[in-house]
């Protein structure tokens, strides 16, 4: 929901500050005050195209600032999550543009790309303007809401069957058109797998190699110190000998007071150890043969598995992982023919997937489509739109596929009865395309989970019991989210839990547009002003008074 709105220097709005409500909220004032250059400052924040035109006259910059409170809105907190611009239950747009032409936008206080912008606030807002219904008229526009309406996965899903089914498609293709180069790559693997053949290694892994040329690389020093280490040991002075002369005092002490026993077994035990180990080192020495020949060989291999790491620049010790992946990827390519009937057997998987899946869409397009129309037929009965009906044409052709599967979809009006139904396109009066579009947006508004509605004179051409219908329409709609409606229409504007009314003025030669909120008294006079004229008279006030109680009552 829209919680608060600050504008500076755009268009004739000189610094404006917005608190709005839940629930619908008319925006009313006379005409030319600037309630449009509202809205369209409040798309700027929604990543509309920005232009030195909208900064205010002798300013060097504008600013537009939105604060929305998503806390009951996981598709947006997902989505900020998604891009690292996720805040604790509020959402900050900010749009800057300067004189010169350079503009900022950022989303809780970070830099975004005007793309981004308009990502998120088509997950925010949703503005239905005068003209709204060239949009609606045209077919991609019915499909979408159609499925909208719908509330199903099946949509996306047969639109992911789709891209897969392409996908593996385009992949058998390059295959078949690719025999080229397909064949060059073969001829590269097999050149590279030979460099790796010939290293000639019999077997032994690179830590093999590695760990054997650094012991005999090191073979002279081994021996110097297992000599060095024997000696510490077996010497007359060694560690065995001096343990040996410690036992026999040790032994007859301990048979004078056994509180050394202790003492003694551990000398012991080192005396055995000491002449284990000394038997190790020196079956250790016998049994080192050092090869120069052998030594050679091993660095001549290393040396050629380097130059081959490099080339294929990675590690020595990830040799090995490359040549298994080259031989992975020649194995499969060099049986192309059997890759071909695999690929193709995979193609015509996914494609009855998809055709299976796109058959389930359309009867399921034709099930929304009865109930749709029913309902838009019957908001129509209630905007001086007597007999008029709404059709939901499915048109399906099978050979024709699409992301969307077969089908196109018509919405078809009927204004009169006995009048054959035609597109919506071709509907001649502006006002009954104004309320057959109001009736499909109301309609289809639960399918689309925005939290605030902008209606800008969507009730143009309407009047009497017709607009107060209209504004019972909105303010039933504002129950369910937040709506702002830009209205000339006292019938419309009564039926609203809040009033803003947007105001023009002129100080020091210079046209200056204010918005205020108004309470319980002011949107009485504003309702009187708006039914009778400048001039405000008792009874006027008291009308107004009645369609307030009135909306209140209903």
């Amino acid at each position: 929901m829209l919680n608060h709105l600050h504008i500076r220097h755009f268009a004739i709005i000189d610094n404006t500050e917005l608190e709005l409500q839940a629930g619908m909220t008319a925006l009313t004032g006379e005409t030319g005050a600037g309630k449009s250059i509202l809205l369209d400052a409040l798309g700027q924040v929604l990543g509309a195209r920005g232009s030195v035109d909208n900064i205010q006259q002798d300013e060097q910059r504008s600013e537009v600032t939105a604060s929305f409170d998503i806390d009951n809105l996981p598709a947006v907190i997902k989505w900020l999550q998604k891009n690292d611009l996720d805040e604790q239950n509020e959402c900050l747009l900010r749009r800057i543009y300067t004189r010169n032409g350079k503009g900022r936008a950022t989303i809780n206080d970070r830099p975004v790309s005007l793309q981004l912008m308009r990502e998120l606030g088509r997950l925010l807002v949703s503005i239905h303007g005068q003209n709204e219904h060239h949009t609606l008229a045209q077919p991609t526009a019915q499909r979408s809401l159609l499925d909208a309406y719908s509330k199903s996965k099946l949509p996306s899903q047969v639109a992911q069957a789709f891209d897969d089914w392409q996908a593996a498609n385009k992949q058998l293709l390059a295959i078949r058109n690719d025999s080229a180069d397909h064949q060059n790559r073969i001829d590269l693997l097999q050149f590279q797998l030979q460099e790796f053949d010939s290293l000639d290694i019999s077997g032994l892994s690179i830590t093999d190699i590695e760990s054997e040329h650094r012991w005999l690389a090191n073979a002279d020093k081994l021996l110097q110190l297992c000599s060095q280490t024997l000696a510490s040991l077996e010497s007359e002075s060694g560690a065995e000998s001096a343990l040996a002369k410690t036992i026999p005092p040790l032994t007859e002490l301990v048979g004078i007071d056994d509180r050394l026993q202790e003492a003694l077994d551990l000398i012991e035990s080192a005396h055995i150890q000491s002449a284990e180990a000394a038997a190790m080192v020196r079956q250790y020495a016998s049994s080192m043969d050092h090869d120069e020949n052998r030594l050679q060989w091993l660095d001549e291999r290393l040396a050629s598995l380097h130059k081959l790491a490099k080339k294929h620049l990675v590690e020595i010790s990830v040799l090995d992982q490359v040549e298994h992946k080259l031989r992975e990827e020649l194995d499969s390519m060099t049986s192309p023919e059997a890759r071909v009937d695999k690929l193709e057997i995979k193609v015509d998987a996914l494609q009855r997937v998809y055709r299976d899946q796109a058959a389930k869409l359309t009867r399921l397009r034709k099930q929304s489509a009865k109930k749709l129309s029913a309902d838009i037929t019957a908001s129509m009965q209630t905007l001086a739109m007597s007999g008029s009906e709404l059709s939901i044409q499915i048109n399906s052709d099978k050979t024709a596929l699409s992301r969307h599967g077969f089908d196109t979809v018509q919405f078809n009006v009927s204004p009169n009865p006995g009048v054959a139904p035609s597109p919506m396109s071709k509907i001649a009066s502006g006002g009954e395309l104004s309320r057959i579009s109001l009736c499909v947006q109301l309609a289809t508004i639960d399918a689309a989970p925005v939290p605030t509605l902008i209606f800008d004179e969507v009730d143009a051409g309407v009047g009497g019991a017709t607009a107060e219908t209209v504004g019972q329409l909105l303010r039933q709609v504002g129950t369910k989210a937040q709506v702002l409606c830009v209205t000339h229409l006292p019938q419309v504007a009564a039926q609203a839990h809040n009033h803003m009314r947007v105001k023009k003025s002129v100080e020091d030669e210079n046209t200056r547009t204010q918005l205020e909120s108004l309470d319980n008294k002011q949107t009485r006079d504003e309702i009187a002003r708006m039914l009778g004229g400048a001039k405000i008279t008792a009874k006027t006030r008291q009308h107004a008074q009645e369609m307030l109680n009135n909306a209140e009552e209903a």
